[in-house]
This record gives C-alpha cells, structure tokens and sequence, in this order.
C-alpha cells in the first residue's frame, strides 16, 4: 500500500511504496566508556561518568569471563565498542580497560 504505516506504537513510522525506514536500515553503533557494574555470563552492564547504564552482550572471544570480572572488581574505566541498541541488548565487538580506578576510588 501506497503511504502504509508499519509497526505499532511507539516507533512507528511512516514509508512510502513499501520502502525501509532509513533508521532501521542499519544498525547504531558507538563507543562509550564507563565501570562495569553486573557480569551475568555473556552480558555486562556499564555506567558511564554520568550515571547511565548500558547493556551489553560481549561477542564470543572478545574478553573472558575471568577478564569482565577483574575489571568490574578493580572499577578499572572499560571501553566498549559496540553495534545495536545499548539499551536493548547491543553486541560489544571491541572491550579494552582504558585506566585503573583514581586513587580513593571515586572514579
């Protein structure tokens, strides 16, 4: 159909002549840096400096287990480079502690 709207509710979006929505056509992708706060098997949660949180799925061989672990119990600072959404689950591609925690450990 000519000028359909497709989905429901929130998100919803109109296109033309069956056409994809420009947004979905690829996946979001970044870089954001933060303390890991939960290791749930294959997941990470970080909050950055400002208090938000990201959840993260850690792409297989990208950083062990033992690994998100040490980082999360020293407060080192990570970076995590990653595509999808953060809030919903995205794919970390790209894990590296940027720096130790500040004397004091107040970030």
């Amino acid at each position: 159909m000519r000028g359909e709207t497709r989905g429901e509710g929130r998100g919803t979006r109109r296109v033309r002549d069956g056409a994809t929505p420009l947004a979905s056509a690829r996946p979001a992708q970044g870089v954001v840096e933060g303390r890991i706060t939960i290791v749930q098997d294959d997941r990470i949660r970080l909050l950055d400096e400002t208090g938000r949180g990201y959840l993260f799925v850690v792409k297989k061989r990208r950083a062990s287990l033992a690994e998100l672990e040490r980082w999360r119990d020293a407060g080192a600072v990570v970076r995590v480079r990653y595509v999808g959404q953060p809030d919903a689950g995205a794919l970390a591609i790209g894990l590296e502690a940027v720096r130790a925690p500040s004397p004091g450990g107040d970030g």
